[in-house]
């Protein structure tokens, strides 16, 4: 989720390939490991229990942060820079983050906390597919958690500049977004590994929080440069007018 300034088109090199893949599939693997942590605290503290995991969930995204790790739905915020020739990255780094979360899940699965994180998962996602406009649902969900990931990736840059905590800035969305249980798509990939259904819905479900998340990732970005493109014309008119 670093910051990333590239040019219309950047080549990357195999080793610097190889490395972006080992960081996506590291933001994937801390992702894994707030999800389980906050389904174990959602299944055994009772009412507490939901805000605990959401915050033990953002403990990923801080780790994912601090080390500059590849999550796709930071890398989303990032869009209007990439250039339309680097937006293979997008998938790319997705794959690569679903790869570290399924590494999490068979590692959990057979570990003591098995149990609980089955059941656990079963129950969110038997919750999310129990309506029948599941589909608009999930979008919907999806798209306010993209806005939220958006706003945690930047606040590490523009915290310290209003006198803010940037960690505090990282995790506080986070939290907001794991509390209310909108639709991260990588964090998705836990949950329905241990939901144990391989079927076309389940595949529309991914598909769904991936577009979801990249709508409302993208949204604030966009604003963002359109913002600059605003105010760069208004200085040469400025300077036109002198």
């Amino acid at each position: 989720m670093s910051d990333i300034k590239l040019k219309a088109f950047e080549k990357m090199s195999a080793l610097e390939l190889i490395v972006f893949v080992l960081l996506s599939i590291g933001s994937g693997v801390m992702v894994g490991i707030g999800g389980v942590s906050s389904l174990i605290a959602n299944a055994t503290l009772g009412e507490l229990g939901r805000l605990v995991g959401a915050t033990l969930f953002s403990l990923g995204i801080f780790a994912i942060v601090t080390y500059n790790m590849n999550l796709f739905t930071g890398m989303v915020a990032e869009i209007p820079n990439l250039g339309v020739k680097n937006c293979w990255r997008l998938p790319v780094c997705f794959v690569a983050n679903a790869l570290g979360v399924a590494l999490v899940a068979v590692l959990a699965y057979y570990s003591p906390v098995s149990e609980i994180v089955t059941s656990q998962s079963e129950k969110i996602v038997a919750g999310k597919l129990a309506f029948d406009d599941w589909a608009i649902r999930v979008f919907c969900s999806s798209i306010l958690c993209g806005i939220l990931i958006t706003i945690s990736v930047k606040s590490r840059r523009y915290a310290t500049q209003k006198g803010m905590s940037a960690t505090l800035g990282v995790i506080f969305p986070i939290i907001v977004f794991a509390f209310c249980g909108f639709d991260h798509s990588v964090a998705n990939i836990l949950y329905l590994f241990y939901y144990g259904e391989v079927s076309w819905r389940i595949v529309g479900y991914i598909v769904i929080a991936f577009l979801g998340n990249l709508v409302g990732g993208v949204v604030f970005p966009i604003v963002s440069k359109l913002r600059e493109y605003s105010e760069k014309k208004k200085a040469e008119r400025q300077i036109e007018n002198k």
